[in-house]
This record gives structure tokens, C-alpha cells and sequence, in this order.
């Protein structure tokens, strides 16, 4: 499909759809991060954020290697319509500076997963929050922008 022929307002509701899913997901996150650092599970907690680290990876690498999104319904027509918004060569560039970071984080993790003796480290949820909670309000913000400036 060309951008012409896109409806921006279906495009925009189809944002706004998918940052509600994006944000129910995050609480979802939020809460078993909560449960698991206040258990003293932290060898767990990071375990499991390094699987969904490699299954990022994963969807990514596939986008990039297909061209075939992954993803919700609404996901899939929302990275389509961007693909078309960019260009392919636009497209194809973010697509592997994003899998190329999400990858070196993903290995990052995994190494420290064997090297650090996470069972010693204790989390105080409160303090390790704000960064999450951070991250959480600034992709808000980011995708509320974009939104406003299709």
C-alpha cells in the first residue's frame, strides 16, 4: 500500500491501540518485577529478562531477514504502514541498527547471567523501579509525539 492511501486517522487509532497493548504488557512486567525482586528470586527475574531479551532478538532478525512483521494484528499494520512511511532503504537501516543493539544487550545480559552470582544480589524494588518507570514514561511520550506528528 502507498502512504496516499493510508487513513491517518486509522493509522493514528491503530497507534494509540497498540501503545495500550504496548503499556499492558509493561504493567504485566511491572508487577512480576515487583513480585520477583521483593522474593529474593533474582537469579529468576534476570533469567527471564534475558529469554524475552532473545526472543526480541529473534522477531527482529526474522522482520529484517522477511520483511514480514510479527506481531498483534494491530502490530503488524502499524510496522507496514511505517515500512511504506520510510522507505525500504530507511526501513532497512533502523531495522538493523535496532537488532544490532538489542542483540549486544541480549549478549551483554546472557554473560552476566553466567558470570555474576545473582542469587547474592538482593534488589530494593523501590530503587530499581525508577528506571524502569523512566523508560516506561519516556516511550509514552515519545509515541504520544509521533502520533501527533503523523
Amino acid at each position: 500500500m502507498d502512504e496516499t492511501q493510508w487513513d491517518i486517522q486509522e493509522v493514528k487509532h491503530l497507534k494509540k491501540k497498540q501503545l495500550v497493548q504496548y503499556n499492558i504488557v509493561m504493567l504485566l512486567l511491572f508487577v512480576l518485577f515487583g513480585y520477583f525482586s521483593e522474593k529474593g528470586n533474582s537469579s529468576l527475574l534476570f533469567g527471564v529478562f534475558c529469554v524475552l531479551l532473545w526472543i526480541i532478538v529473534a522477531i527482529t532478525l526474522y522482520t529484517l531477514m522477511t520483511g514480514k512483521p510479527i506481531g498483534t494484528k494491530t502490530s503488524r499494520r502499524v510496522q507496514v504502514f511505517d515500512r511504506n512511511r520510510l522507505g525500504e532503504k530507511r526501513w532497512k537501516r533502523r531495522n538493523i541498527t535496532e537488532t544490532v543493539i538489542i542483540s549486544v544487550i541480549s549478549v551483554l545480559i546472557t554473560i552476566l547471567l553466567f558470570v555474576k552470582d545473582f542469587n547474592s544480589v538482593s534488589l530494593d524494588f523501590s530503587i530499581a523501579a525508577f528506571p524502569f518507570i523512566g523508560a516506561w514514561i519516556g516511550y509514552n511520550i515519545g509515541e504520544i509525539i509521533r502520533m501527533n506528528n503523523l
